[in-house]
Order: C-alpha cells, then structure tokens, then sequence
C-alpha cells in the first residue's frame, strides 16, 4: 500500500504540531479543477496536471478549514508573490509533496504567522546538505554517527524544518530568505526543534530563537512553526 493510500482524507496526521486553535487537516493528491473556484482555477490553467491536483487539493482543504474556522468557504486566490491571499482575519499555511497535502489555518489574532511543510521522510541527497544546511547543522548530523541513511534524514528534516520556519514569518519578513539564513537545532526527543536569523530583520530580537514542532509517520515528514503576534517565541541564545 502506498503512503498515501495510507492516509484517508482529512485526518490529523499533523494536528500534533499546533495547538488550539490551529486547524489541520490532510489528504491525498486526489483534487481537480473542478474543485476550484474560477480565480483559482485561471491561477494554473496553464500548469501540468500534477501541479494542477496539488493546488486543488491545498485549496479544497483550505476551505474545508475555514468552515471549522466558522468562516465562509471563499475563493482563495494568489497573491503576486504566489502566497495564499486568506480571508481577512485568517492565517494559515499549505504544503504538499507527491502523495500528501496538509493544511494548516487559525484565526488571526494572538497567532501572526503560520508554517507547515510535508516532505517523504526519504534521506536527503549529500550533494545538495551544503546548500540546505549551515556548517553547523552538519557537524551536528555527522557527530550523531548515524548511518549514511539516517544523516540524510536528518538532512531532510533540517529542510523540512526551515521551509516551516519560513512559511510563519514570511509575512513579517516581506521577502524569501536563504537556506543559510536560518539556522535550526532538533531535539530528536521531544519532537521540538528551535530556529533563529542573526541579522534579518524579524521584528524580533537578534538572535531570539523560535519553536517549532516535527514529526516522522506513514513515510513522510512533518514540520509545523508558530509565530505568535507582538512577541518572539523562545529566548535569546
């Protein structure tokens, strides 16, 4: 059975990474332009089919959160920079790879950002860690002395982890950061993993550092990040 034959619509595979009031739902790439709305639809008209399913699917989703959310199942077209344009009111965030989509959305509020990102839990090509990971992430995964194989998942996690962390203050950012602009710490043990920029203006504190949660299940990797209005998350290194 494949990984996501394995996962029925809109479980909660990653409802562990947020806590209320998130929303989290999941399902496979199993989506079509006829879920979307015209707007939505005009987006990837030109798209392969593929990247077609995968947007329908983020979106049908989305709208399915808006309504635990208690707002209305609007179109939801895309901003000029290709992020979600949500409904005033709601942030959230949408992520998918081959087989899976994951949706996450809350209230704005006390949360100003939001991060989810689904990767196959498959190592990460050596080739591309230098590229991914600062000099620091990996003497971290080397000095772990895993097997080949488990240092290039713990590469992919590190990426999995960023593009989360990303995700949550882009908005606060206004811009895309680099690999190496973000550093990240795993805590393999409490499903935890802690980020920080030095020199990137967050609106937070140099050097404060930011939480975020991961998770390894049914053959994919998951990574969620908060960001909380008028406060960092964490504390200074």
């Amino acid at each position: 059975m494949s990984a996501a034959a394995a996962v029925p619509h809109t479980t909660r595979i990653a409802g562990d990474l947020f806590d209320a009031p998130v929303v989290t739902l999941a399902s496979p790439i199993d989506a079509t332009l006829d879920d979307l709305h015209e707007v939505e639809r005009a987006a990837v008209a030109r798209a392969v089919p593929k990247r077609q399913r995968e947007f329908a699917t983020g979106r049908r989703l989305a709208r399915e959160g808006l309504v635990a959310l208690g707002v209305a199942p609007v179109a939801l077209p895309r901003n000029p920079d290709r992020t979600t344009a949500w409904p005033a009111g709601v942030v959230g965030s949408i992520s998918h790879c081959d087989a899976l989509c994951i949706v996450a959305l809350a209230p704005r509020g006390a949360i100003a950002g939001l991060g989810v990102d689904v990767e196959p839990d498959q190592p990460l090509d050596a080739a591309l860690w230098s590229r991914i990971c600062t000099p620091d992430e990996i003497e971290r995964i080397v000095a772990s002395r895993a097997s080949a194989a488990e240092q290039g998942r713990a590469a992919r996690l590190v990426f999995c982890a960023k593009e989360a962390f990303y995700k949550s203050v882009h908005a606060r950012v206004g811009r895309v950061l680099g690999f190496h602009e973000v550093a990240i710490q795993v805590d393999w043990g409490s499903g935890r993993f802690l980020a920080w920029l030095e020199g990137t203006p967050t609106g937070a504190p140099d050097g404060t550092l930011f939480e975020g949660r991961w998770a390894r299940r049914a053959g994919f990797v998951l990574t969620g990040a908060t960001l909380r209005s008028g406060e960092p998350e964490g504390t200074r290194r």
